[in-house]
């Protein structure tokens, strides 16, 4: 009951820290990726399950890529399980708007 004691306020943070330079470099590539590879509408929802995994393990190996760091994995707790969350509602939003985007262009060259 943890994870959703208060979950409004903290997906509204969530946004704000993913409009924040590389996150929403991080955000857009993973939403485009995904929405893109989306086969079927029983996809949009199973899909955005692994984009928030993908983008959770992007924001830990992109410091270590593009700055050299130290490699830091994130702590399995509630907070995690909170930005798993919030990253699997903001996926399941931008797939759908992709996957919407790419039926509508493949419906018009069909």
């Amino acid at each position: 009951m943890a994870i959703f004691a208060g979950f409004a306020g903290y997906f509204v943070s969530f946004l704000h820290h993913v409009l924040v330079m590389p996150h929403v470099v991080y955000a857009g590539v993973v939403a485009l990726f995904f929405g893109i590879v989306t086969a079927s509408r029983p996809g949009l929802v199973v899909v955005p399950i692994i984009a928030a995994v993908v983008y959770i393990a992007a924001l830990a190996l992109g410091p270590v890529v593009l700055n050299n760091a130290a490699l830091v994995v994130p702590a399995f707790d509630v907070a995690l399980a909170r930005e798993l969350i919030a990253a699997y509602l903001l996926f399941l939003v931008a797939d759908t708007i992709v996957y919407i985007i790419k039926k509508i262009i493949l419906g018009v060259i069909d």
